[in-house]
């Protein structure tokens, strides 16, 4: 895909602000909390927990809802494409269910496989998404 066809403005409100902007506003405030007075000591792996497969299945779901509200009415003249967005989020709905499951496991932990699938659903989502939003500026 052309970079020149990318829908930048897209990309960067609904794609990386979201995934980024907490993160760097969570370690701003917890950096600054530590400038206190008080002996406070940061914990970076509770700050970056919050991104995980977990928040990530939930961020691409709503991504392919708020997508498809808009794409809705044109689904029709774009079978294949809406088809694969139907489809990405129900494979995003099994992926997150499967998540709770393994997450009732006290010995539980998040492994190299686990954000593997996270980021091969996510890379796919953004991408269908993308496309959708695309086609949808190219309609008259």
């Amino acid at each position: 895909m052309n970079p020149k066809l990318w829908q930048w403005d897209w990309l960067g409100w609904q794609v990386f602000a979201p995934i980024t902007l907490p993160i760097v506003i969570s370690a701003a405030v917890v950096s600054l909390w530590q400038m206190g007075p008080s002996s406070f000591p940061i914990e970076w792996d509770i700050v970056f927990d919050d991104v995980s497969p977990w928040a990530l299945s939930f961020y691409c779901f709503t991504l392919i809802c708020v997508t498809m509200h808009d794409f809705w009415p044109r689904l029709p003249s774009h079978p294949v494409l809406g088809t694969g967005l139907i489809a990405a989020a129900v494979s995003v709905a099994v992926y997150a269910s499967f998540i709770v499951i393994w997450r009732h496991d006290p010995k539980f932990r998040v492994g190299t496989n686990l954000w593997q699938m996270t980021f091969i659903l996510l890379g796919g989502v953004v991408f269908l998404c993308h496309l959708a939003v695309a086609n949808g500026k190219k309609a008259p």
